[in-house]
């Protein structure tokens, strides 16, 4: 079902989050005027979830590195993993990971922009749980309704799966690091044993 629309500015009486237009007003809104925060209110639960996931790989890997690197080499890997990130910018959650990530620059609110995305159509499936709308510019948007009966946008889910794809490629390597390190410390401890074993004639124990 398309529903057309017309002369869809923004104004208050359009921006009800309990229709698919009104939700993505006031997400267009929240970019305009860089609230991050709002903006993250509207982004559906898939898309919230990848952030989520994010922000515990990175103390995933805050606590791997205190666990299994020598000291003198975990600031390094902080930098380098990107964990660094919890303290120095406290990222404790997907919505603090977010706001750090997306908040944009200041987007230069031209009158061709404003058109641009403004609405030119609304298209909702017939279950009515699902929304594309497509913008003077031809853009499109992808909702959902949710539990509390709020549209929000899903279609920047692989967008955000993209910009932190950064993020589970270095637990990647570090998760190899550790392992690699783990496995060093077993062949210097078999050697050990393998030495005490021929010096002094003991019986070596049965490997764990």
């Amino acid at each position: 079902m398309t529903l057309p629309v017309v002369g869809l500015c923004g104004c208050a009486d359009d921006l009800d989050p309990r229709q698919p237009q009104g939700a993505y007003l006031i997400f267009r809104q929240a970019l305009f005027t860089q609230d991050a925060e709002t903006a993250w209110s509207y982004l559906d639960a898939g898309t919230q979830a990848v952030f989520e996931d994010r922000a515990k790989a990175l103390d995933d890997m805050s606590e791997d590195i205190v666990r299994f690197l020598p000291q003198v080499d975990q600031r390094l890997a902080r930098k380098q993993t990107g964990a660094e990130l919890l303290k120095a910018k406290q990222i404790t959650d997907g919505k603090a990971l977010f706001i750090l990530l997306f908040t944009p620059a200041a987007v230069p609110v031209t009158p061709e922009i404003e058109v641009g995305t403004q609405i030119s159509s609304v298209e909702v499936n017939d279950a009515e749980d699902e929304a594309i709308i497509v913008t003077e510019s031809g853009q499109q948007y992808r909702l959902v309704v949710e539990e509390d009966g709020v549209w929000r946008v899903s279609s920047w889910r692989d967008l955000a799966v993209e910009r932190t794809k950064w993020i589970l490629d270095n637990q990647t390597a570090l998760t190899q690091t550790v392992q690699d390190l783990i496995a060093e410390e077993k062949e210097e401890v078999d050697r050990i044993i393998d030495f005490l074993v021929k010096e002094g004639g003991a019986q070596k124990p049965p490997s764990p």
